[in-house]
């Protein structure tokens, strides 16, 4: 769909996406990644704390399979991802007045704003998907994809630096509140610039036709044919594995390690920078050797990481475990996002990825649910230094399974696709449209 547009405005686009990427990374390094601080400081109980990593993805990946529907009416991608991030953008400013008008409730006040944000960003996202996926070049997407995702975190890592100072230089004055709204405040500005950039992204035009509509049910209906349901579960799998731990490092770090903000942010710092300095060559590499083997050989080092935490207390260790964790979760998110735009056709694109939302937030909430109960239950006379350190193992010994038998069974998706058309001509199976229309 990228030839309807002329090539130097597809160019030009795809360079404002990356502007628009960067302030959006920004957002992030300022407000995002300190979310879980700010309700770790405002009091958070892993029970809470696992509801702020869990139920914002479930609900706002069942906003976005209304998306879907919405995309297919109003057959503009652009206008709905737009209004979607700008929803986002609007939370920053709740996260901010209602936990001081409604004090007894902060960290409830925080759980319901990620609510809103999560809803926002997952009614924004499958739109995106879709779009990008017409407008960026099939033979050009791994480097695209790659080069954007690398800018997009060192403007992360900047940003993410940036407000531990700050957030430092007001804990060091006793103000750590006051710190905490200016992160916020600017994270919020630099959502909406990011969102004026967004707009000015030419949409290539969408078509849809009634044979790519496909119902939640039948999509689970075809699941055992289905090489990207396959995939879908694999990686729902993988996320319940990452969300037995995952809501509960934050409280870890700061309550049982007792981290300065500081401490905090050079632990994310460092990860966000190794994804910096390496996205680009896991992106020539799925190019290369296909999605499928980015994904398992990174998820094998996602597999180490929770169980390395275990084995230390020590700051500068963990700093090596961080790199370790940057090299292998920009690998696996980047060939995670490469897939969806390589295994599906592009009319599908919208409805398999708000589909692939839901099935994977589910996974994210059994999985922080679980670790919670786990979390809560630990025998006191197993002596242990954190009751966080059962989850962690658990996590990943878990997560190992799931890579090496699941993961490795999924195909390639331009090789899926080849598959699928080869297999019809030798049936010699009379199909109505393309053989490699798959889901």
């Amino acid at each position: 769909m990228s030839s309807a547009i002329p090539p130097e405005v597809r160019d030009r686009s795809l360079r404002v996406s990356v502007v628009d990427g960067c302030f959006h990374g920004g957002m992030v390094g300022f407000g995002e990644n300190y979310v879980g601080a700010w309700a770790v400081f405002l009091g958070a109980t892993p029970a809470l704390a696992a509801a702020l990593g869990s139920w914002p993805p479930l609900l706002g990946a069942i906003f976005g399979a209304f998306a879907v529907d919405l995309v297919d009416r109003v057959r503009r991608r652009k206008r709905i991802t737009v209004l979607g991030a700008g929803l986002a953008g609007l939370v920053y400013p709740l996260l901010i007045a209602l936990p001081l008008a409604f004090p007894k409730f902060a960290v409830e006040a925080v759980v319901v704003c990620w609510l809103v944000y999560f809803a926002g960003n997952s009614i924004a996202a499958p739109p995106w998907n879709s779009w990008m996926g017409d407008l960026v070049p099939s033979e050009r997407r791994g480097a695209y994809f790659g080069r954007r995702s690398g800018l997009v975190n060192m403007v992360t890592f900047v940003c993410l630096i940036g407000a531990g100072l700050l957030l430092e230089h007001f804990r060091l004055s006793d103000r750590v509140r006051h710190g905490f709204i200016v992160c916020l405040a600017i994270a919020g500005v630099l959502k909406f610039i990011s969102v004026g950039f967004l707009s000015r992204v030419a949409e290539p035009l969408y078509e849809p036709r009634t044979s790519d509509y496909f119902t939640f049910r039948q999509f689970l209906g075809r699941s055992l044919k289905s090489n990207f349901a396959w995939f879908t579960f694999g990686i729902a799998l993988m996320y319940f594995c990452v969300h037995l731990s995952g809501p509960f490092f934050t409280l870890y770090q700061l309550k049982t390690l007792n981290w300065n903000y500081g401490q905090l942010m050079a632990s994310t710092g460092v990860q966000t920078l190794v994804t910096f300095f390496t996205q680009g060559w896991w992106g020539r590499m799925g190019d290369r050797r296909g999605s499928r083997f980015v994904l398992v050989v990174s998820g094998v080092g996602c597999a180490l990481l929770p169980v390395l935490w275990c084995f230390t207390r020590n700051f500068y260790v963990i700093l090596l475990i961080q790199v370790l964790a940057g090299l292998a979760w920009g690998g696996f998110n980047l060939a995670t996002s490469n897939f969806l735009f390589e295994a599906v056709t592009p009319a599908k694109r919208a409805r398999c990825a708000a589909y692939f939302n839901v099935i994977t937030s589910i996974g994210i909430i059994v999985g922080a649910s679980v670790g919670a109960v786990i979390v809560a239950h630990v025998p006191a006379g197993w002596n242990l230094a954190s009751p966080f350190l059962v989850v962690f193992a658990l996590s990943g010994l878990l997560r190992f399974p799931v890579v090496l038998l699941w993961l490795r069974g999924v195909k390639d998706g331009e090789r899926a696709h080849v598959e699928l058309r080869e297999r019809a001509r030798e049936l010699a199976v009379v199909v109505k449209g393309d053989p490699g229309d798959t889901q």
